[in-house]
């Protein structure tokens, strides 16, 4: 009887396994969301610049950055599957990503101002680029991340 139930166990798991990839496999960000992304950064690293020259800039920047981000995560839900919602920090390994995002706009936020105040606009707007870059890539590694703990059944409460 032992032996049995093992062996139940055993498919039981190699099921649970390959569901799990599966679930994994469905989250690849598409070129779409990946585009959508960056647009967001671009919207949100040019907000110190725009404030600075257009008055209104920074609300409506982060207001239009918001609606995005809601919109690519919905669109994404609804091609993959899988609904993470906002709440995407309770996967592990996508936490060292979101923590690295997040200091990449407080820094980039941080030199963009501080250029601005002593005239270098140009060097604001590559600091934007960079940023724009670097965030993106850093939400694309928090998704890896997150993927990985779907596959591996890592997500934590």
């Amino acid at each position: 009887m032992a032996t049995r139930d093992d062996t139940e166990n055993v498919a039981e798991l190699e099921l649970l396994r390959a569901q799990r990839a599966q679930l994994a496999s469905r989250l690849k960000a598409p070129w779409w969301y990946v585009a959508g992304s960056a647009v967001v950064m671009t919207v949100g690293f040019a907000i110190p610049i725009a404030s600075r020259y257009v008055t209104g800039a920074g609300v409506g920047g982060v207001l239009l950055a918001i609606v995005l981000i809601l919109l690519l995560q919905h669109a994404l839900s609804r091609v993959s599957g899988v609904a993470l919602g906002m709440r995407t920090s309770q996967y592990p390994s996508g936490r060292p990503w979101t923590i690295t995002w997040v200091l990449v706009i407080f820094a980039a936020t941080w030199a963009e101002s501080f250029l601005l105040e002593h005239g270098m606009l140009v060097a604001a707007v590559v600091v934007g680029v960079l940023a724009t870059l670097a965030g993106t890539g850093c939400w694309l590694g928090h998704l890896r991340g997150i993927r990985r703990d779907l596959e591996t059944g890592r997500a934590a409460a």
